[in-house]
């Protein structure tokens, strides 16, 4: 029952993001590597996770740079665990899911289109 009410509040939680949020293009791998993966926080309001598309969460992170996000992906920081929990990720991957999930002004959609793996 517990798992069905998390289930629950994901897929709610998903289906209340901003339409920005599913305007980049991830490949078929990588939006398998974020519903398996970042989707379990950053689609939760209630943990203090940054929610993917919300702008307010992100204007801070952001403004730290492409290299910082990934760092702190790499190496975990407060809640998240080192790789987000995701060891089938590689830097292509978890830089097209930062961008997507933050929706960063210069994701370049053509860079993660096709399937490299």
């Amino acid at each position: 029952m517990h798992l069905t009410k998390r289930c629950t509040a994901m897929l709610a939680a998903l289906l209340f993001l901003p339409p920005a949020v599913f305007a980049a293009d991830l490949t078929q791998r990588q939006a398998q590597l974020l519903a398996n993966n970042c989707v379990q926080c950053h689609a939760r309001v209630d943990i203090g996770a940054p929610i993917m598309g919300n702008p307010a969460d992100w204007k801070e992170r952001s403004k730290q740079g492409e290299e910082k996000l990934l760092m702190n992906v790499i190496v975990g920081l407060r809640g998240m665990p080192p790789l987000g929990y995701c060891s089938a990720c590689d830097e292509q991957d978890f830089r097209a899911l930062i961008r997507f999930m933050a929706n960063l002004p210069d994701f370049d959609k053509t860079a993660v289109k096709g399937e490299s793996k």
